[in-house]
């Protein structure tokens, strides 16, 4: 999986057969997370990187880490720090 943040916009696509999409530019990079990640592994962007240390210390965020892949070239971004999130020890076995 591939986990980026920011604004995204939805909305019904389709007359025959109508479904809600999210789309825009953070639908695109968690996409890229996803499809340059390694199986297994939850391949994450700085920007969610950043969200989520707002939140460590708090209930289930408390013990997550960030394995630093360094700056990747991402598809039509450009190069990105990365980052693979890993659960902690405890939950290692049923993660994923």
């Amino acid at each position: 999986p591939g986990i980026h943040c920011g604004s995204c916009f939805g909305g019904v696509v389709g007359l025959r057969m109508p479904r809600y999409c999210l789309m825009g530019d953070t639908m695109n990079t968690a996409s890229r997370m996803e499809s340059t990640g390694s199986p297994g592994r939850v391949h994450i962007s700085q920007d969610f990187k950043d969200a989520l240390e707002d939140r460590l210390g708090q209930g289930d965020f408390a013990h997550f880490e960030f394995e630093d892949l360094g700056h990747m070239a991402v598809k039509g971004k450009g190069d990105m720090q990365t980052y693979f999130l890993t659960p902690p020890e405890e939950h290692r076995h049923g993660f994923l």
